[in-house]
């Protein structure tokens, strides 16, 4: 079996804008690639000096017409062209130049539109390599592009891996395949980086890049389709190195990043996210089959209480929940019985694994009733 592999690196400079694409990049320890979301352009809010959340800022989620602007950074130089043509330059480490570019900003986001009884829109300055990243947390984003592509097919739509603006595009490892990343330790080129929680996914992925305009639900379409809204994976680099497009993604061992450091105050609950679980006792009977499972990731199952489901997530529109029946250390047990409405699903669940097999799980979710 042949590694995934690096097909792309992105950045985008200022969040929110167009991005490019590198021939190269040199990652640094607990930090992203160089100018990555180093800008962002407030939007209705003053600048704090510090990490800031993303809906402070004019982004593709919520501000139409955002991925049509223009942005080239060449010699240090940032030039952003608006939907009427209008320029401004800035060079990234001269915050004099910044000081002149923010003089025009303002009128430069007129196309897009804001609140002028809020604060004007200013662009704000971060480190190099430490950006205004959706969260505080996550210097680096991975995009499966065959899970893009599946998604894409369930939808009916093509789907540019673009729209989801990570830094890392990869392929080879088959759909949904990022998620059993989680918890891993993994080389690419001369770098490590571990890899920790699974991306959730706001609208922007359903703006096409290329035209602007919202063509296609891609966020409730994963809701709909399998159960869950993640696509991708968030990293951090461990050791710096150069890497490049076709490197290959080998897994050394287990990620060191304990569960509660992930646990910051803005990002998705443990028990949401989509992850690989191992299925460890599998006995098909008459009346139900039954199954245990423990996950697959370093990281403990959340606490379960008898009463709660879980989400199994099979496939394209093969997401079914089954009742925890017990619990013991490590382990969720089911007991999972013919559906009365003879559910395809839940008959794939009961009928077509076995121990030792891998499956997407999420949860635990609902009501606790007494054991």
């Amino acid at each position: 079996m042949t590694n995934p592999t690096l097909q792309s690196i992105c950045r985008f400079p200022v969040k929110g804008f167009a991005g490019e694409e590198l021939s190269k990049t040199i990652l640094s320890p607990g930090a992203g690639i160089a100018h990555d979301r180093q800008f962002a352009v407030t939007d209705g809010v003053e600048d704090t000096g510090e990490w800031m959340r993303a809906n402070n800022f004019f982004r593709t989620a919520k501000s139409d017409g955002l991925q049509t602007n223009k942005m080239t950074f060449e010699g240090g130089v940032i030039s952003l062209i608006n939907n009427d043509g209008m320029k401004i330059s800035f060079t990234a480490d001269d915050d004099g130049s910044l000081a002149e570019a923010n003089s025009k900003i303002a009128e430069f986001m007129e196309p897009i539109g804001f609140a002028e009884d809020l604060p004007a829109p200013q662009i704000i300055k971060r480190s190099e390599r430490r950006g205004n990243w959706d969260y505080i947390d996550t210097p680096i984003s991975i995009i499966n592009e065959e899970t893009v592509k599946q998604i894409g097919d369930t939808l009916g739509a093509e789907l540019d891996p673009i729209r989801f603006r990570g830094n890392f595009n990869i392929s080879g490892l088959g759909p949904w395949g990022e998620f059993g990343l989680m918890g891993k330790r993994i080389k690419i080129g001369d770098a490590i980086l571990d890899v920790h929680r699974p991306i959730d996914r706001c609208p922007a992925p359903g703006v096409n890049p290329v035209t602007g305009t919202r063509d296609v639900d891609v966020t409730p379409g994963l809701n709909e389709h399998y159960g869950h809204i993640f696509c991708g994976v968030f990293a951090n680099v461990v050791e710096g190195g150069e890497i490049k497009p076709g490197a290959e993604i080998e897994m050394i061992g287990d990620s060191e990043i304990p569960l509660e450091e992930l646990m910051v105050s803005n990002a998705a609950a443990y028990q949401q996210w989509p992850r690989v679980a191992r299925i460890t006792y599998y006995e098909i009977r008459e009346d139900a089959t039954r199954l245990s499972l423990t996950n697959a990731t370093p990281w403990p199952l959340p606490e379960p209480k008898p009463g709660q489901r879980v989400r199994f997530h099979i496939g394209p529109d093969q997401w079914t929940s089954a009742y925890i029946t017990a619990i013991s250390p490590g382990h969720y047990h089911f007991e999972i019985g013919k559906s009365e409405t003879d559910d395809p699903v839940t008959e794939h669940l009961r009928n077509q694994f076995a121990a030792d097999d891998e499956i997407i799980i999420s949860g635990p979710f609902g009501r606790v009733v007494d054991a």
